[in-house]
């Protein structure tokens, strides 16, 4: 899977708890179990979508953009 894949799926996921109610910190940790990534790096991931340096959308076939 590209990496480019794995990050959309990681703001889908986060966009998903983020509307569940979850706060950053366990956002964090939920990634990181779901995910196998190391603590560090899932803080940092959910800490760079907050301050929307991550696109939040993603285009599989060129066309058509998903997500937010």
């Amino acid at each position: 899977m590209s990496g480019t894949k794995r990050m959309f799926e990681l703001t889908q996921r986060i966009a998903e708890l983020e509307q569940e109610g979850h706060t950053e910190i366990e956002i964090a940790k939920e990634l990181g179990e779901e995910y196998n990534l190391e603590s560090y790096l899932a803080e940092s991931i959910v800490d760079s979508y907050y301050k929307n340096k991550i696109a939040k959308n993603f285009s599989y076939d060129g066309d058509i953009s998903y997500g937010s």
